[in-house]
């Protein structure tokens, strides 16, 4: 997924349904009420503070996302701030994409194989 976490897409595959909205926001709403995922999906590895890291945007729009079939074996941790502060963003020579990496393991649930 390639989204803010204020998204909807995020919302659809996070919660399983796109809030409902005060402000008159027609497709929205119009989701709300008549789209659900039927998947139970979970982060496999939470939210990073980043995964994306530029000079002028820096926010989390990358995740990795697993079923009640799965579960989250090993997870790499993010890059440290203090080494994306030092090269002002990315790409750089250090982090050669503007996407920093994500890496977790996803274990099959014995019973799904």
């Amino acid at each position: 997924m390639n989204s803010q976490t204020t998204s909807l897409v995020h919302a659809y595959l996070t919660d399983g349904v796109v809030s409902q909205v005060e402000n008159g926001d027609e497709l929205q709403n119009f989701l709300h009420k008549n789209v659900r995922n039927p998947l139970k999906l979970t982060l496999a590895r939470g939210e990073p503070n980043y995964t994306n890291y530029t000079a002028d945007f820096k926010d989390v729009i990358d995740y990795i996302v697993c079923d009640e079939n799965s579960t989250v074996g090993h997870v790499t941790l993010s890059p440290n701030l203090s080494d994306l502060e030092k090269s002002e963003g990315c790409p750089s020579p250090i982090f050669p994409s503007d996407h920093l990496p994500i890496i977790s393991d996803i274990i099959l649930l014995a019973d799904t194989v």
